[in-house]
């Protein structure tokens, strides 16, 4: 099943986009249970109830479109688009295959949005 979620944040899109497709700055807002325990290369490895899992990652910086998919059998694949909108904002919206939860894909945008707004944002 396909799941779909979009966000405005007050934030230019390479803050927003940046925010999300760095590894350290991703381990800052990742909600729980999920937390980022290492990574190689273009892979990232996240832990979620002591489960550990791997997501082949690809961020187009010219495109601001983030993609990952899992590298077993099981987890979500999904991809992360963030776009200008109006003078100095941003929409990130945020579409995930293959995930039992159907409230993360919102969950994940509000947890990046708050972090660029409190963390990153002047103000």
């Amino acid at each position: 099943m396909t799941i779909h979620a979009r966000r405005d944040v007050p934030a230019l899109p390479d803050l927003v986009f940046n925010a999300a497709a760095d590894p350290a700055r991703l381990a800052a807002w990742l909600p729980a249970p999920y937390e980022v325990v290492g990574r190689t290369e273009d892979v990232l490895i996240i832990r979620r109830h002591d489960e550990p899992r791997q997501l082949q990652l690809a961020a187009d910086y010219d495109r601001l479109l983030l993609t990952w998919e899992p590298l077993a059998d099981h987890g979500c694949s999904g991809a992360l688009r963030v776009s200008l909108a109006g003078a100095a904002g941003s929409v990130a919206e945020l579409r995930m295959d293959g995930c039992p939860d159907d409230q993360l894909p919102a969950r994940l945008l509000e947890a990046l949005g708050n972090e660029v707004e409190q963390n990153l944002t002047a103000g």
